[in-house]
């Protein structure tokens, strides 16, 4: 073997004997789906997020429907609470949305602590009034 191969191979198993974390070693990422329905109307969100110290969200998408002959928004909350004290982490909407039309809504890459209580709450409008509110934990 040459110098360069041993090298590398021996700062691969001080790396591993350390316990650092290699790029292959990101944390798991997980997602949560809230739903609501109103008589014919309904809607529906996926909030991807990583599980690490805290969680840092991902990607949000969402569609509701139908909107017969109008346009619909979404309204995206994420919020975290610990006793008493509740903070909205995140606040996101989109508008001009056709019926069952799939549409991301930016995150940023939010933080939010995993102490205590975190959930996304969504609200579905559309134009003639039908609405719903989804809501599911973090977790």
């Amino acid at each position: 073997m040459g110098a360069g191969v041993k090298r590398a191979a021996l700062v691969a198993l001080l790396l591993a004997a350390s316990g650092a974390v290699t790029p292959a070693a990101h944390a798991a990422t997980a997602s949560v789906t809230a739903r609501c329905t109103d008589g014919d109307f309904s809607g529906r969100f996926t909030l991807w997020y990583d599980l690490g110290a805290e969680y840092g969200l991902r990607k949000g998408r969402g569609a509701a429907g139908p909107y017969i002959a109008d346009t619909g928004a979404m309204h995206v909350r994420v919020y975290h609470r610990v006793g008493a004290t509740q903070n909205t982490v995140l606040t996101r909407s989109r508008t001009g949305l056709k019926s069952d039309e799939a549409a991301e809504v930016p995150v940023n890459r939010s933080s939010v602590p995993r102490s205590g209580r975190a959930w996304v709450e969504v609200k579905f409008t559309d134009s003639s009034g039908a609405k719903c509110t989804a809501e599911k934990d973090l977790r």
